[in-house]
């Protein structure tokens, strides 16, 4: 785990391979009806590995669920730096930087990716491969457009920091009335050893 900012066309590393295949199999046992791989290289890589473990199943890419857009000057620090908390503390005020995407960006394609998911057939079973952050604003604003509070957005970046590689969470979208939130956080279901 590289655990810095890396650049949309880092390809896997060995352990990157081994952890995908280590969760291709447990994903077959899903037996999704599709995959939606975010565009970057290590995601595309990783969606290769677990469709050559199920059958039938034919890969789709979509920008909705790509890693947020990060300037070119942070790729390589680590996540667990003083640039990076700078970073993110004006990501969090919604001060763009150039070549990356605000927090306002980022909830556009969280809002675009949930309504890509919710236009899928209701006996779909997706799997979505992405990355930390995007999934984690997901996870935050699946429900809600409301901005995170200082306090809330403290302890998703501690998640963010928290989740590992080929993590398997589960979420089910049950409904599509008007005003009431349609889907459920089940959980995480991956039974693959920590790498």
């Amino acid at each position: 785990m590289a655990r810095r900012h890396q650049h949309p066309e880092t390809t896997l590393n060995q352990q990157g391979l081994d952890q995908a295949r280590r969760v291709a199999w447990e994903i077959a046992e899903l037996r999704p009806t599709h995959i939606i791989s975010s565009t970057h290289l290590r995601a595309v890589q990783t969606t290769q590995i677990i469709t050559s473990y199920c059958e039938d199943l034919i890969p789709d890419t979509h920008p909705a669920f790509e890693e947020l857009k990060r300037p070119d000057w942070l790729v390589g620090n680590r996540y667990q730096s003083l640039t990076t908390l700078w970073y993110v503390w004006l990501w969090f005020l919604n001060v763009a930087q150039e070549g990356g995407e605000s927090y306002k960006d980022l909830l556009q394609r969280v809002k675009a990716a949930r309504t890509f998911l919710e236009s899928l057939p209701d006996d779909a079973r997706v799997v979505v491969v992405s990355h930390a952050v995007f999934t984690n604003i997901f996870l935050e604003h699946v429900c809600t457009d409301k901005r995170m509070s200082f306090w809330r957005a403290f302890r998703r970046f501690i998640a963010i920091l928290k989740i590992r590689n080929t993590a398997i969470l589960h979420l089910r979208h049950i409904s599509t009335v008007p005003g009431v939130c349609g889907w459920r956080f089940i959980g995480g279901v991956s039974k693959h050893p920590k790498s």
